[in-house]
């Protein structure tokens, strides 16, 4: 089974080239071999396995499990950190620590399998094990459905908000792309940093529920219009509030558009009291709007935006994630949105409330902080 990207694509298949089988193949023995050759060197016994070897023989066995996995996991991580991947480290942390439980039943599984066969069932020991392992099949093919439907879930809303405005397209995707990036950074992992990634993907889906002329209006907002734009963090918990594994996401939907200092909205809240799914997405939000084509201007350069998160820190933004994802966006870089069209000559669109340099203006009022 080819392994899943980030707990992502689970429906397809990918096809793989003669060089990528020829690799599979022989990192499997060399893993083996490694696996085998610990297992020997302590004292495991090769052939018919007596009564009186057990439960010893679990040292060994386990041993050269933990050998097979740290060899795999090591191999895995250097042919990606060649194939221009990520940080090694961190790509043997996922893949070691993340299945390496699962990993170890089903060793131990496969010795009760072997224990059985040299025994005195031989081939009959397949078929005793044969039925819980139908059941692990139906169960797993279960969970892969329901990730499945779960992913056709948030896809059909992210597509719902970018149908709202061309310049949109493909923002909630990076702001779930730069959510993970400070996750990682933060040291978060599992369901924790899948969580913040689908808040990522979806804190702009409240804005299902504002008029398409405001968000794309080009002069400055009236009073009403602004106030219809400050309920979409409203909106959006409203739209995933009966879906259950979403439930994590809410926090950052609802807050994202906090700031550090209290300024924000919708409740006002400041530094820690704000959620820490919204300070993420705040900075994330932030970050990838500045990097991004809009209306009235031209995407900014990744350092300048770099740099307007330094100016912020603290005021728009909480300080110390704000130098963990300058640290994480100067270690691993960042591929900014594609250009989808060139700004036109002299418009000044006065909304992107994302963009703390390029803040929303209101009729009568000079531009919001």
């Amino acid at each position: 089974m080819p392994p899943l990207s980030s707990g992502r694509s689970f429906t397809k298949r990918r096809a793989y080239s003669f060089d990528k089988r020829a690799y599979n193949v022989a990192q499997g023995v060399v893993c083996t071999f490694i696996g085998g050759a610990v297992y020997v060197a302590l004292g495991g016994e090769v052939g018919t396995l007596a009564r009186d070897s057990f439960p010893y023989i679990l040292v060994p066995v386990t041993a050269a499990i933990i050998a097979w996995h740290i060899s795999n996991a090591v191999l895995i991580s250097g042919v990606l950190w060649l194939d221009g991947g990520g940080s090694p480290l961190r790509t043997m942390k996922a893949n070691f620590v993340e299945v390496f439980l699962s990993f170890l039943g089903y060793s131990y599984l496969g010795l009760l399998l072997a224990v059985l066969w040299l025994g005195q069932l031989g081939p009959m020991a397949g078929l005793l094990v044969l039925a819980p392992l139908l059941v692990a099949r139906w169960a797993f093919a279960q969970y892969a459905a329901e990730q499945t439907a779960h992913q056709s879930t948030l896809q059909a809303l992210a597509q719902a908000i970018e149908t709202k405005d061309l310049y949109t397209r493909g923002h909630g995707e990076r702001v779930s792309k730069a959510a993970r990036m400070l996750g990682q950074q933060m040291g978060w992992d599992g369901d924790r940093l899948e969580a913040v990634a689908e808040a990522g993907l979806l804190h702009d889906v409240g804005k299902i529920g504002v008029p398409t002329r405001v968000l794309q209006k080009d002069g400055r907002l009236t009073e009403d219009e602004f106030e219809s734009i400050k309920l979409h963090p409203l909106h959006g918990v409203e739209v995933v509030g009966d879906i259950a594994f979403l439930e994590d996401a809410r926090a950052g939907i609802m807050h994202h558009h906090e700031r550090y200092d209290g300024t924000g909205y919708p409740s006002g809240l400041r530094a820690t009291d704000i959620p820490v799914f919204a300070r993420v997405l705040s900075i994330s939000d932030a970050f990838d709007c500045m990097t991004s084509v809009r209306s009235y201007r031209a995407a900014r350069p990744v350092d300048e935006a770099v740099e307007e998160l330094v100016r912020c820190r603290g005021t728009h933004f909480d300080p110390e994630l704000v130098d963990l994802f300058v640290a994480a966006v100067r270690r691993d870089g960042w591929q900014a949105a594609p250009v989808q069209t060139v700004p036109a000559a002299g418009v000044t669109g006065a909304f992107d409330h994302d963009d703390p340099a390029h803040p929303p203006q209101v009729e009568g009022s000079e531009a919001i902080p």
